[in-house]
């Protein structure tokens, strides 16, 4: 190495080493990121490399601790230091084979910040949201998904309770041509089992995902009815609640909600709230 070279190393070094700690001591402005400089820098040495890794791998556990699944995070930083006060530009999110509380199940998740400013305190635990999240969120829920969070949910329970005096078997839903479709058996007192099925199309109501365009086989026709007001009133969505990180409140709106290829695609928009 000549000594040319050698000298700019040494200055560059020194520059670094002077003015990282300066911006970490500067209070005057909480949601101040770091100057051109220092992102120079910083990105020279490899400093935003290593924080971004390990900010990546803290935001995995962190997911992993309520919804859990296989995560891939990437973050996009301004510096190493900023992203070391856990200030950063955007982050995406990609989990497939998906279980929020041991009970629903939902095979991929997109999220994406929307802010090019965001600021979370990723040391904390749990977590600490010190500016409000807005992220756009995308969710498939394939046959196999829905059949299990029924299977474990109270889904079965609430229409046993709001539909007295019959017996219901097991449900089956199935995905097909933009419908959803419910398969069951009923049996009315001193009556044999009747097999019946109920299908709809999905649509956005109100904030809701509701059935539209019903049509049932098997049964009587207000018995239909009664199937299918249980269904629109039991909104799934609504009662999963968004904790993705431990200690934080959410919001969610759902924008669209399509069938296709065997999958229910609901996308829309999600908060995560400021601490």
């Amino acid at each position: 190495m000549n000594k040319k070279n050698l000298l700019s190393i040494i200055i560059l070094s020194t520059l670094f080493l002077n003015i990282t700690p300066s911006f970490a001591q500067d209070n005057t402005n909480e949601y101040k990121t770091a100057s051109t400089l220092v992102r120079v820098t910083t990105n020279m040495f490899g400093y935003n490399f290593i924080t971004r890794h390990i900010a990546q791998n803290v935001i995995k556990k962190a997911l992993n601790k309520n919804v859990k699944g296989d995560y891939t995070v990437k973050i996009d930083s301004f510096s190493g230091v900023d992203l070391k006060k856990g200030k950063f530009r955007g982050l995406i999110i990609d989990g497939k084979d998906l279980c929020l509380e041991d009970s629903i199940y939902f095979s991929k998740l997109h999220l994406e910040t929307t802010s090019n400013f965001n600021y979370v305190d990723y040391s904390k635990k749990p977590i600490v949201f010190k500016t409000d999240v807005p992220m756009d969120y995308v969710v498939e829920i394939t046959e196999d998904d829905l059949n299990k969070t029924v299977e474990k949910d109270n889904f079965f329970n609430s229409f046993s309770a709001m539909i007295p005096l019959v017996n219901i078997d097991k449900f089956k839903f199935q995905l097909t041509d933009n419908k959803v479709r419910l398969n069951t058996a009923i049996r009315f007192p001193f009556s044999k089992s009747i097999k019946f099925s109920i299908s709809g199309s999905p649509k956005i109501e109100d904030g809701k995902i509701i059935l539209t365009d019903i049509q049932t086989s098997g049964t009587r026709h207000d018995f239909s009815e009664r199937i299918a007001n249980v269904m629109n009133n039991y909104n799934l969505l609504e009662n999963i609640k968004l904790n993705l990180f431990n200690g934080t409140d959410s919001t969610m709106t759902v924008k669209n909600v399509k069938v296709q290829d065997k999958k229910i695609c609901i996308d829309g928009n999600l908060v995560i709230k400021k601490a």
